[in-house]
């Protein structure tokens, strides 16, 4: 019987590793040229150099430095923290990435816990200078999280700063490299009363083009959904059934079940809560049912969703500190059905390092994300790095650019279409707890080898859809000028000599007249497609050609609503949106 029992037993892991899919994560901290003596707390992950490979900088609390890593490749970083002047002594917790003045390169802001934080710009040539007081962005008080955010869609980045205790401060970009604080003004100020601030981040959660603010707070004070109203902000707490009175810590968004709606999860003292979105704005917890809830007695604080075996369902990460309760870290993997299933320390995930921060990138940029963990462990180590080792699924990953306003595109939702699939994602800069994860946009894609469409809801909310994406490599997407697809670091997507001259009239409710521009014989087609990414009509260069290039387009039969104008070449596409009206 015993015998028996064993083979059950057996049969029950291996049915279940299948399911699950090999996820394997290995710890490569010691080789990879990361070391620092001391406690930490945050990470924030970018491109500091604009080479395409994401750095990584930590935060530290026991009066060291700053520290800054240069991604050589291959998983390995040297410290820049000095030479790059960002390797100050200070006590900070957090630090998040955005390009404040358009140029380009991603500037740093540090949120400290004792004294003034600081404000870095990005010289573009590898260092960074303290132009705190020159911005006019004062911070004296105990800094618990941040965020850029352009919460009034004039194309600049403004920042958010969550405070210990209240109020917060949002910092309005004024458009000439200054700032000038408007929390109060606008509604954002989060808690006038008693709280305590722990996690936030930005999320347009109800798809309406502008980013809404979800705050933790601790001590069973109640979460809180600021709603953005054309740049002001109302306290939905209450109606949406996200005010859980928990001892809130971090925060997470992700489409746990693929229904185009972005979900909540917080990591709490005890048992964490994940919140499923409705169409009608109402959260409803689903903590227990989706299993999700970390083993009893945990302590969470970074987390994120990401999809860690590109299977096409985002899974769950949490970093706990297991000084409180002696629980190591989870990773729960989403099994498609709105259940999750934690994996154990065979993944090689789940460590003891008395977590706070976390973070994850595609580091080494073969296409699967790996994860950067930060904490108090004495014994260990304060810094984690682990590479992403599991079984290969197809994959995607998207760079998106605006030229001049919000460069990197933060608030940006992105959506894959493929095969009848639809998946939902976004890039933010600063959530979880204390941390920034890449800019970069990843997908998993599982045995799937093409893609229908992506759509684009850039930050004010213009929409755009790119055909022609490729699988197994990170795709760079531009607004307004289509897609460059290569394996190689570009600087900016190569566009064929063909563009748009007019489009008259538009809107249209019998046809409309499209003009188009072309100094080149290499072939060209025009693709019409619906809003859903499905096609149209296709008119080949020769039809182009023999009408002087003017088009007439008749959508005689179709239903009303935006389409979307393509001119394809081999490799790029330009793309303008009409709207048909019968």
């Amino acid at each position: 019987m015993k015998n028996k029992n064993i083979l059950f037993f057996s049969l029950i892991f291996t049915i279940q590793s299948m399911l699950l899919g090999d996820v394997l994560f290995t710890d490569i901290t010691n080789e990879s040229g990361i070391s620092f003596s001391g406690m930490s707390e945050g990470v924030c992950v970018f491109d500091y150099n604009n080479d395409d490979f994401d750095d990584i900088l930590f935060t530290t609390r026991n009066g060291s430095s700053l520290h800054l890593y240069r991604n050589q490749g291959d998983m390995i970083f040297s410290d820049v923290s000095f030479e790059s002047n960002i390797g100050m002594m200070m006590e900070a917790r957090t630090a998040v990435a955005g390009d404040y003045d358009n140029d380009g390169d991603l500037d740093i802001f540090v949120g400290a816990t004792l004294g003034s934080s600081v404000f870095f710009q990005n010289n573009g040539d590898g260092t960074f200078q303290d132009i705190t007081t020159l911005v006019g962005i004062n911070v004296q008080d105990q800094v618990r999280g941040c965020s850029w955010v352009d919460y009034n869609n004039d194309g600049f980045l403004d920042l958010y700063v969550g405070l210990l205790y209240p109020s917060n401060k949002l910092f309005k970009n004024n458009g000439d490299n200054t700032f000038i604080e408007v929390a109060q003004n606008i509604g954002a100020a989060g808690p006038l009363a008693a709280g305590i601030i722990m996690g936030l981040g930005f999320i347009d959660y109800d798809r309406d083009g502008d980013q809404d603010l979800f705050i933790t707070q601790d001590n069973n004070n109640g979460n809180i959904l600021l709603r953005n109203d054309n740049g002001f902000f109302s306290d939905i707490s209450a109606i949406s059934n996200t005010n859980l009175e928990v001892m809130g810590m971090g925060v997470a968004f992700g489409d746990i079940n693929r229904d185009g709606l972005f979900d909540f999860y917080t990591t709490n003292l005890y048992e964490n809560s994940l919140m499923l979105n409705s169409e009608e704005g109402v959260f409803l917890d689903i903590s227990a049912s989706s299993r999700t809830e970390d083993i009893p007695g945990s302590m969470g604080w970074g987390t994120f969703f990401f999809d860690v075996n590109n299977d096409g369902w985002v899974d769950l990460y949490n970093n706990n500190e297991t000084a409180f309760g002696g629980v190591f870290n989870s990773i729960l993997i989403n099994g498609g059905d709105s259940t999750f299933n934690m994996l154990g320390q065979e993944s090689g995930a789940v460590i003891n390092n008395n977590g706070y921060g976390s973070a994850f990138s595609d580091f080494d940029q073969d296409g699967d994300l790996d994860m950067v963990l930060v904490g108090h462990s004495s014994s260990v180590g304060s810094i984690n790095l682990l590479r992403n080792d599991s079984d290969q699924n197809n994959w995607v990953i998207f760079s998106l650019r605006q030229p001049n306003y919000n460069v990197f595109s933060i608030g940006s939702t992105i959506e894959l279409h493929h095969e009848g699939i639809s998946q939902l994602n976004f890039i933010s800069a600063g959530n979880g707890y204390c941390s920034q994860n890449t800019l970069d946009v990843h997908f998993g894609m599982a045995n799937i080898t093409t893609i229908d469409s992506v759509v684009i809801y850039w930050p004010d909310g213009y929409r755009e859809i790119f055909m022609q994406s490729e699988i197994n490599k990170k795709n760079y997407l531009s607004r307004g000028f289509g897609i460059a697809t290569t394996t190689l670091k570009i600087d900016k997507p190569v566009i064929d000599n063909f563009t748009f001259n007019s489009i008259y009239p538009n809107p249209f409710n019998n046809s409309t007249i499209i003009n188009i521009l072309s100094n080149s014989d290499d072939p060209i087609r025009l693709n019409i497609y619906d809003i859903r990414g499905n096609l149209v009509k296709t008119i080949k260069k020769d039809d182009i050609k023999k009408d002087n290039n003017l088009i007439v387009l008749d959508l005689k039969g179709k239903s009303s609503g935006n389409y979307v104008i393509s001119i394809l070449s081999k490799n790029n596409s330009i793309s303008k949106t009409v709207t048909f009206l019968k």
